[in-house]
């Protein structure tokens, strides 16, 4: 207990140390399928969240990182699916987790305003699950893809230390041996 107690302390302190260059955001994201991705699932998702910190390297321009999750679902009926050596007709449920883990670099315009447009590229690895459930069938595969999303976007600055930022991110996961190429649009907003 201690010895996570001081943890705490720790992470608190280089937090608040790093505090005056850098912030942290907490998103909501929204995400629309594209490519690939939208023949598994075809549905908008509201599900999504994020958490990215960043630090100035100057007065326009940020290094960090992030953990995202995003999920994606759609229900089909009567659909007809082939597995080795069997073929399953019936209502198909699809699932998408997609969990980016990125680092980033972005560059600010308008310095000494309290509104800065900025353009941000990301890249790392999505470790996403696909998942597709068919009466007792259930169709797993977990691949990690090397993943890149440029992202433009706003960061708004308030006099209470508190922004607000919002920014569109296009993410993009390589196809492996067994999977397509993740692809889906995001709007983020914390």
């Amino acid at each position: 207990m201690k010895k996570i107690f001081l943890s705490i302390i720790a992470v608190l302190f280089v937090i608040n140390v790093f505090a005056q260059e850098s912030f942290w955001s907490v998103t909501y994201q929204m995400s629309v399928p594209t490519g690939e991705t939208k023949t598994f699932t075809d549905k908008m998702s509201f599900r999504g969240f994020g958490i990215e910190g960043r630090w100035f390297v100057d007065n326009n321009v940020t290094i960090g990182g992030g953990a995202l999750w995003n999920v994606f679902y759609e229900k089909k009926d009567k659909v007809t699916t082939e597995l080795e050596n069997i073929t399953v007709t019936g209502t198909h449920y699809n699932y998408i987790n997609a969990f980016p883990f990125f680092v980033n670099a972005a560059y600010y315009f308008n310095e000494g305003s309290y509104i800065r447009p900025y353009a941000a590229m990301n890249a790392g690895v999505i470790y996403t699950q696909y998942r597709k459930d068919v009466g007792l069938y259930r169709i797993t595969e977990e691949p990690f893809k090397f993943g890149v999303a440029p992202e433009l976007g706003v960061l708004i600055e308030t006099y209470g230390g508190a922004n607000f930022t919002v920014n569109f991110r296009y993410n993009y996961g390589m196809e492996t041996d067994k999977t397509d190429p993740l692809s889906y649009f995001g709007i983020n907003v914390g």
